[in-house]
């Protein structure tokens, strides 16, 4: 989907891959999910800001608990978006970090 938005995407299949390539490549943004194999999102976007690695981030997810928002936005997240995400909110969102 954010390709078909005109945004170039690079895609991770854990946090760690993510965070391992943040000290060789700028992103302007990161859509992390919440629930994924290692790393949950939340701990991605702790260790980002520890690391000094200040990217917007996204926090997505298909199973929105009680207070998950706060906990994901309290951490660093910029937004925070319950699947399923309408194409429209996603390149919204995106738009509104790197504008």
């Amino acid at each position: 989907m954010i390709s078909s938005l005109a945004f170039d995407a690079v895609e991770f299949a854990t946090g760690e891959a993510f965070l391992s390539a943040l000290s060789e490549t700028s992103f302007s943004c990161a859509l992390i999910d919440m629930h994924m194999p290692g790393m949950n999102g939340v701990d991605v976007i702790v260790r980002m800001q520890d690391e000094g690695y200040p990217v917007p981030a996204i926090i997505i997810t298909g199973g929105d608990l009680p207070r998950m928002r706060d906990i994901c936005l309290r951490a660093g997240a910029a937004a925070y978006l319950i699947k399923p995400v309408e194409r429209q909110t996603v390149f919204e969102t995106i738009r509104s970090l790197v504008d």
